[in-house]
C-alpha cells in the first residue's frame, strides 16, 4: 500500500507523520524513516538495507543528491529560479527516488507513508505569475512515473491560510525559508487542493482522495489521523 500525505506549509504533515511512526511502533511494527536516513548520510540505502522493514516512511523533496540542491538553492527565500527549472529539478528527484526504492518496494508489496510528492508539484507549480498548467507538470519523466504508481489513498489537510501563517511564525525548530511560506500563496494553494481538475488526476489512476480537517487543535488533529490510518490499514 502507498499513502501519500499532503496539504499546505504548515498544515501539520511533519505532526501526523511523527503521530503515526510512534503509533505504528506502538504496534509492534518496523519503522524505517529514509528522511532521518538521508539527514543523517546524505545518501540512499540499499534496497537490502531497508527490506525487513513493515513500514518505510519517505518525504519529498529528498535530503539527498536533487533534494539537497532544491532545499538549499532552488526554493530558498531571496531566489528567483524559473518555475519550469524547479518543476524539472522536483521531477528528476521525483524520478531517482522512484526508481531506487519506492518502485522496488511497492513490488515487495511494503507499505509505504510518504510526506509530499508528485500531488505538491501538482498543486505548487500551478499557481503564480509563471505557473505551468497541469499537462506541463504531469508530462515530466519523474511526475509521469509517479503517477502511474499513484498512491493508493491521498490525504489533503484542509485549514485556513491564517491558521497556516501562525503556525509557521511560531515555528521554533523547523524554519525552511522557502519561497512558498507566504499567505496569499498558501491561500491559493488550498483552492488547487480541493480543485476538482487536480482531483480528477488522481482519481482517474485510482487514488483514493480523504480531506482531513487541520484546522482543529494538534490533539485532535492527530487523533483523527490516527483513526483514519487505523482504518485504512483494516
Amino acid at each position: 500500500m502507498f499513502i501519500m500525505l499532503d496539504g499546505p506549509d504548515g498544515s501539520g504533515k511533519s505532526t501526523i507523520i511523527e503521530t503515526w511512526k510512534k503509533y505504528l511502533t506502538s504496534q509492534g511494527n518496523a519503522i524505517f524513516d529514509l528522511k532521518d536516513y538521508w539527514k543523517k548520510t546524505g545518501h540512499y540505502p540499499e534496497l537490502s538495507e531497508i527490506k525487513s522493514y513493515d513500514f518505510i516512511f519517505s518525504s519529498e523533496p529528498t535530503f539527498a543528491d536533487m533534494g539537497k540542491v532544491i532545499r538549499n538553492e532552488l526554493i530558498k527565500q531571496g531566489t528567483a529560479y524559473p518555475t519550469k527549472a524547479i518543476a524539472e529539478a522536483y521531477s528528476i528527484d521525483r524520478l531517482i527516488l522512484y526508481t531506487k526504492i519506492l518502485i522496488p518496494l511497492l513490488k515487495e508489496k511494503k507499505c509505504i507513508i510518504q510526506d509530499r510528492g508528485v500531488s505538491t508539484s501538482l498543486a505548487f507549480q500551478t499557481l503564480g505569475k509563471n505557473k505551468l498548467n497541469f499537462t506541463e507538470v504531469t508530462k515530466l519523466s519523474g511526475n509521469d512515473l509517479a503517477l502511474k504508481y499513484r498512491p493508493d489513498h491521498l490525504i489533503l489537510l484542509k485549514v485556513s491560510a491564517k491558521t497556516i501563517m501562525k503556525r509557521i511564525k511560531s515555528r521554533t525548530d523547523k524554519k525552511d525559508n522557502a519561497i512558498f511560506e507566504k499567505q496569499k500563496f498558501q491561500e491559493m494553494a488550498n483552492k488547487q487542493f480541493i480543485s476538482p481538475t487536480y482531483k480528477k488526476i488522481f482519481t482517474k489512476h485510482g487514488t483514493k482522495i480523504t480531506y482531513l480537517n487541520a484546522e482543529t487543535n494538534l490533539a485532535i488533529m492527530n487523533s483523527e489521523a490516527t483513526k483514519l490510518l487505523q482504518t485504512i490499514l483494516k
